[in-house]
Formats: structure tokens, C-alpha cells, sequence
């Protein structure tokens, strides 16, 4: 079996999407990971242009400006960004919803995407639905906050195998991870990327810890920001769990599943788990109270 090598990987930050992205880089010289991981950063930088909801220069900035029936060229990026926020948000039942801000403002249920997308021989297009079903549309404030951090991180990832990076670990804020090939040490196959997890909720017989493997990890949860997460269908802060870790192969879904699953119930939870084999979800509920999906928990680990 192939040994990996022990020398530690090498470590680089950078600030962006308001919050501290990391790459953690394996089997590569100091010189060389220090140039990748500025080209990752430069990526991320670029995401962050476009999505940053703030800016009324960027995409996601012009797109809610747009008033209803107006359409919108938007690049690539923001494209597969909308597509795949509009595909979680219908297969969980509209629990996860980057519209919510807007709906709390019009008290709508807008389980629809409001935005129609297409591919057009001069590129993409976005345009504002007149009318959700029986409803007015007033526009929309999307906030790609629940998603736009995971996307980022698989289009850092590209970067990463451009440059021959076959083994590292980005993460946006510890709160999504995305792990490609073994860390530095133990043999190939056999070990992945080890990432904690944690919280104030007491749950001592729960994994401490995940090894991830081309795949990532996303948590949401209420012990930093609170109950920040709105659900989409009542409006108001979403309870009955105090945090969920979720991993998929796309950082993107882990990402936006981690907070559907906040709205979520633990029935819906494991609903959509059993239809979804390759998600793998931890959910605390409170206090020695938690359960995993589609996972054993082998010796406190993953």
C-alpha cells in the first residue's frame, strides 16, 4: 500500500465572504502551495464579487434590483449557483430558500423559485417571474449565505487541481469543508482529512470528529449567530434543533442541506435521507439528544 508522506501540510488564510477561508495543502513544497492556495484565494475573491448581495454592482446585487418580468445576462458562475439552490429548495419542500428575505417582507409563501433561468446562445439569462401562483411578485432579495460559501469552495477546488494539488482541505469559516485526498500521514485509502466538530450541546457518545475524503462537510447551527436561520413557511426563526452537520460530495449542497435540515424535522430529516443514500447528516436536537443518518459512528468517528 502506498505510504503518504508525514511532512505536516502547509497552512494559508485568507479573509473574504465575511468570513476566513483556509487551504490546508498536503504533499506539495511551501513555495509552491503558497502560490496555489493565492490563486485559490484570487477565485474566491472573484465568487465573492459576484454574489455579494451588499454590492449593487454585482450579479446578485443587480438581480435584486430587477423588478417583476425583467430579465437579466448573468455569467455561468451565478447560473449553476441559482440552478442549485432552486433543485434543493424543491426536493426539501421549500426549507431551504435563498427568497426567505423577501418573503418575510411580503408574507408569501413562495415555495416556486421566483426566478426562471435559461441558457441562451449569447450566454445565461435570469429573469423575474410576473407572478408566483395567485401571488404578486415584488422582486427579490436573494442572500446566497446558505450556499454561495460551499460553491466557492468547489470552484477553489478547480483552481486546486489546475495547479496539481491532489490532496488538500478547504474550508469558509470552519462552517464548510471540502476535503480532497488524504491528509499527510497513514496510508492512502485508508484515512481521509480529520475535521472536528463541536458545540455547546452535551452530547458526549456523539463522532467527535469526521474524516472526510472528496467530500464535504457543512454545519449550521445556533450556538454562533443564534436562531438566524428563517423558515421559509412560518416566517419566524427556525427551531427544534440546536445544530446538523450534513456531508455530500458538492460543498455546495452540504452547504445549503445543512440549513434546510435546520428547518427540517428529524422525520423529514430521515425522510429525505432515505431517498438520498449518499448524504450523511448528524442532527442534535438538545442535550444528549442526536442522531445520524446514512452513517454508522465507529469509535466516536467517522
Amino acid at each position: 500500500m502506498k505510504k503518504i508522506s508525514k511532512k505536516p501540510p502547509f497552512r494559508f488564510s485568507h479573509f473574504s465572504m465575511g468570513t476566513t477561508f483556509e487551504v490546508i495543502i498536503a504533499g506539495s513544497d511551501e513555495i509552491y502551495a503558497g502560490q496555489a492556495s493565492q490563486a485559490v484565494f484570487a477565485e474566491i475573491d472573484r465568487i465573492d464579487n459576484l454574489f455579494n448581495r451588499f454590492n449593487p454592482s454585482s450579479e446578485v446585487g443587480q438581480l435584486n434590483l430587477l423588478k417583476a418580468g425583467k430579465k437579466l445576462k448573468i455569467g455561468i458562475e451565478l447560473f449553476e449557483c441559482l440552478k442549485t439552490a432552486a433543485r434543493v429548495q424543491k426536493e426539501t419542500g421549500g426549507a431551504f430558500n435563498i427568497n426567505v428575505a423577501s418573503l418575510v417582507q411580503y408574507k408569501r409563501k413562495g415555495i416556486e423559485f421566483p426566478v426562471e433561468l435559461s441558457l441562451l446562445p449569447a450566454g445565461f439569462m435570469a429573469k423575474i417571474l410576473d407572478r408566483l401562483p395567485g401571488q404578486k411578485t415584488h422582486g427579490v432579495e436573494f442572500d446566497l449565505g446558505g450556499i454561495g460559501k460551499g460553491y466557492a469552495l468547489e470552484k477553489a477546488q478547480v483552481i486546486c487541481s489546475d495547479w496539481g494539488i491532489k490532496r488538500v482541505l478547504l474550508h469558509g469559516g470552519t462552517s464548510t469543508a471540502l476535503a480532497v485526498g488524504d491528509a499527510s500521514s497513514g496510508n492512502e485509502g485508508n484515512t481521509g482529512w480529520p475535521v472536528g466538530i463541536g458545540g455547546d450541546w452535551d452530547c458526549p457518545k456523539a463522532p467527535a470528529r469526521f474524516f472526510l475524503k472528496n467530500r464535504a462537510l457543512s454545519g449550521s447551527g445556533i450556538e454562533v449567530k443564534g436562531e438566524h436561520i428563517i423558515d421559509p413557511k412560518t416566517w419566524q426563526p427556525a427551531k427544534g434543533h440546536k445544530a446538523v452537520w450534513v456531508s455530500h460530495t458538492s460543498a455546495a449542497w452540504a452547504d445549503a442541506l445543512s440549513t434546510a435540515f435546520m428547518v427540517m424535522t428529524t422525520e423529514q430529516v430521515e425522510e429525505y435521507c432515505s431517498r438520498n443514500p449518499a448524504v450523511w447528516a448528524m442532527v442534535v436536537k438538545d442535550a444528549g439528544k442526536w442522531k445520524i443518518y446514512n452513517r454508522k459512528a465507529v469509535n466516536g468517528e467517522w
